[in-house]
């Protein structure tokens, strides 16, 4: 996905260095004189692929389940696999065929769900990642396996994983400023919103204001393209964010959520300490829960 509102020109020394923490894209080109067919044939085996991955593993042999260079490697291959699948009914049907041979072993079913929780929610997972976990989740609550109470410790995890999903508009809240006055996210001007949650005691934090803040090239980018960075600390402590407040940007807007409603309401899942979101114009969605490096890739990668 790339923002076509890139129409100015970047030296590549500054494309590269903005680039230097992310990961590029490592898949090669498809040949100019590809054909449909090749395509189509391609993607089909892609999905049988997905779809039979545990087909050799016994769930049953707990050792192997247990061991971290079977079990859990199975898994964050499989979850691999699951990442380059666009296609939600697929990416579905292949955790529900992977759980339901998991369920002949209360243990591995167990033991995989844990893993699954880890990989895809835990805040300081690199690979964290709700539209997968949304999958797992959908089982959860459907699967004869748990009993109702048990389904219900997942409802409003699933009911979190499904707010401020890309493409849809974000949830609007209220936010006081350094003046007493108070605003809306939806009154925020820019092209793009950067809009980052902090903690002010936390490092990682701090560590990304400052980058944000001291690189010449984010903040020339972040002027060219019209990005307004909405920093927001909910955690309610009104002196904390004020004494934080020397560490930001002059330019930026900070914000206090003075009735702490975003953790109240459950408006945002800030299980990490700094949860970033990169909104449209509209305060659409681009990016959710993402990092820094991302967010740079998404302005200055060209389509693929």
């Amino acid at each position: 996905m790339k923002s076509s509102t890139l129409g100015f020109w970047l030296p590549i020394g500054m494309i590269v260095g903005l680039l230097w923490a992310c990961e590029g894209n490592n898949k090669s080109k498809k040949e100019s004189n590809e054909t449909i067919p090749q395509k189509a044939s391609a993607m089909s085996t892609a999905d049988s692929s997905l779809l039979h991955f545990w087909d050799k593993f016994d769930m049953k042999d707990t050792a192997q389940v247990k061991n971290p260079d079977k079990g859990e490697q199975q898994l964050a291959d499989f979850i691999g696999l699951l990442s380059k699948t666009p296609d939600s009914a697929m990416r579905d049907k292949a955790v529900d065929l992977m759980l339901d041979k998991a369920k002949s072993n209360r243990t591995s079913f167990d033991y995989f769900i844990k893993l699954y929780e880890r990989y895809l929610y835990d805040g300081n997972s690199p690979m964290r990642n709700d539209i997968i976990y949304e999958s797992v989740l959908r089982y959860m609550i459907k699967t004869d396996l748990l009993s109702d109470l048990e389904k219900e410790a997942y409802r409003p995890v699933y009911k979190l994983v499904l707010r401020n999903k890309v493409g849809q508009p974000a949830e609007d809240f209220s936010y006081e400023l350094a003046n007493g006055t108070k605003q809306k996210l939806s009154q925020t001007k820019g092209k793009f919103t950067f809009l980052i949650f902090y903690d002010p005691d936390c490092a990682h934090c701090k560590e990304t204001i400052h980058q944000l803040r001291d690189t010449p090239q984010l903040v020339e980018l972040f002027s060219q393209l019209q990005v307004q960075v909405l920093a927001i600390d909910p955690w309610g402590d009104r002196s904390k964010w004020k004494n934080y407040m020397p560490e930001m940007s002059e330019k930026w807007i900070n914000g206090f959520d003075t009735d702490s409603k975003i953790l109240s309401f459950n408006l945002y899942d800030l299980k990490a300490s700094p949860t970033i979101y990169l909104l449209d114009e509209n305060k659409k969605v681009l990016l959710k829960d993402t990092y820094l490096q991302p967010v740079i890739q998404y302005f200055v990668q060209p389509n693929q």
